[in-house]
């Protein structure tokens, strides 16, 4: 946000010299340069260029009355409302300070940090000098949160620390040592606040008050459409309403993409992949998805859900979320929710959300078994059953045996040892058996959730969304690492 006449000025030569470099990038040639991340590259400029117009154009507005300053709704709002109140009102800094008995220096400070470091009563004294409308339960005191105790609070909201840090605050927030001065800290809520407000509807007050804010799971589909019963659990509802909003980011992104009838027959589905790309695999699935108007994307949280399958005004995201490395297991929780994605197509609004696989509510559901034959019969061309009957009967149905079995019938049957194994541990499910440990030592590793998010980023257009959702969306497809509690 332009807060005075040189940052006005500096902002304008910015504007230009971006101009010039998006101009440059386009007419360059490649020399080697992966397409991909020349993709990346433009567009990030030009969503720089973008906010650097928007800047320009909202102080040139205030400056000439075009703009009125709207009412203040939540804290996260008040910094800038401040700020641009004072401009609308044709205060320069000095005259503002003159109000407050200040120094011209400490309004400058207080505007260039966003107020972040200004008391509860000092704010209100601006509040005041200015005549901004501000609701009386936005202002939450905070001088006696630590950065350990605001990490605890959101905790308590079902939002792990180490999903806050990661997912919500930049690195250069994210440190205790940092969070500990009343600046940093504020900054720090004044970041999640706002990410917060988009995703839960969470004013400050409700982040920081007495009483815990409720989760509304119907944003997520839980009003129309049946969602696992332990969705009613804090944490696992936090995160799919996270889920789900990254979803509707996902299709802001990739408003281009055509939606096609999705196909029923998993041998049609299986000869289209072979005759597009020659081969069952899951980048060649991953393609097909795509082109078919699907939006596929992976996230890389430990916990919470497995997969999820989202239609939003009639467009249809799958979330593909495994901690498995095998290749083969991504392409059958592809193909199951490619299932998913074909059912009842002339619903607008449609949920479905994967837990485990060994949960008994997944395991025992209809649709559940019908999604995983589609999958099995695309990834074995139609030959599921027949090759988990071999098996059996080969071993006369001794389960222990089934391991070394496998691999023997799938090379002289001339299909994936990966793919049979993910399949059998799944008919066994259906009897209890948990045999998917069993089946993820069948399989060879690889980097699925890489090959996932690379082609995500090359079909979507990052840079159409808002600031906070395309840093909500970037960090969301930034691999997940390890951070102490």
């Amino acid at each position: 946000m332009i807060k005075n006449e040189r940052q006005y000025r500096i902002t304008k030569a910015q504007l230009d010299r971006f101009g010039d470099a998006i101009r440059q990038a386009e007419g360059a040639p490649e020399q080697g340069l992966d397409p991909l991340l020349k993709k990346a590259q433009l567009e990030a400029l030009r969503s720089q260029y973008k906010e650097l117009e928007a800047e320009v154009s909202a102080y040139e507005a205030l400056q000439t009355g075009i703009s009125h300053v709207v009412e203040v709704e939540s804290f996260d709002e008040l910094p800038s409302a401040l700020i641009r109140a004072r401009i609308a009102s044709g205060l320069s800094q000095k005259e503002l300070a003159e109000r407050l008995r200040l120094k011209e220096q400490q309004v400058q400070r207080y505007e260039a940090t966003n107020y972040a470091g200004a008391s509860f009563s000092r704010l209100c004294e601006v509040v005041k000098a200015l005549g901004v409308s501000v609701r009386e339960d936005i202002f939450v005191p905070s001088e006696q949160l630590s950065f350990k105790g605001f990490l605890t609070r959101l905790e308590g909201l079902g939002l792990s620390k180490q999903f806050v840090r990661q997912r919500l605050l930049a690195d250069d927030l994210s440190s205790e040592q940092e969070g500990d001065s009343v600046q940093n800290l504020a900054q720090i809520i004044f970041k999640v606040a706002s990410a917060l407000r988009r995703m839960f509807g969470w004013s400050l007050a409700e982040i920081l008050g007495p009483t815990q804010p409720q989760l509304d799971l119907a944003v997520a589909g839980a009003a129309r459409f049946k969602l696992p019963a332990r969705v009613a659990d804090r944490s696992l509802g936090a995160y799919t309403i996270y889920a789900h909003h990254l979803a509707r980011m996902a299709l802001e992104a990739t408003p281009d993409l055509v939606t096609r009838s999705i196909p029923r027959d998993p041998m049609e589905v299986c000869q289209a992949i072979r005759a597009q790309y020659g081969e069952i695999s899951f980048k060649a699935a991953l393609d097909y998805v795509w082109n078919l108007g699907i939006v596929v994307l992976p996230l890389d949280d430990p916990g919470a859900f497995h997969g999820a399958c989202w239609r939003i005004r009639g467009r249809n995201v799958v979330v593909l979320k495994q901690r498995t490395k095998s290749e083969a297991r991504w392409l059958f929780d592809l193909c199951h929710e490619l299932w998913h994605a074909g059912e009842e197509p002339e619903l607008e609004e449609r949920s479905i959300l994967e837990l485990s696989e060994t949960d008994v509510e997944r395991r025992n559901g209809e649709e559940e078994k019908k999604a995983s034959r589609f999958a099995g019969n695309i990834v074995l061309e139609g030959r599921a059953e027949a090759l988990v009957g071999m098996i059996v009967q080969e071993t006369g149905g001794e389960i222990p045996r089934f391991k070394t079995a496998l691999p023997r019938i799938a090379r002289r049957e001339q299909v994936s040892v990966d793919s049979l194994a993910n399949y059998l541990a799944f008919r066994l499910s259906l009897q209890d058996e948990n045999w998917w440990g069993t089946a993820n030592n069948l399989q060879t590793p690889g980097d699925p959730w890489s090959i996932a998010r690379d082609t995500f980023l090359l079909r979507s257009d990052i840079s159409k969304l808002s600031t906070v959702d395309s840093e909500l969306l970037v960090r969301a497809l930034e691999e997940s690492r390890e951070v102490a509690a």
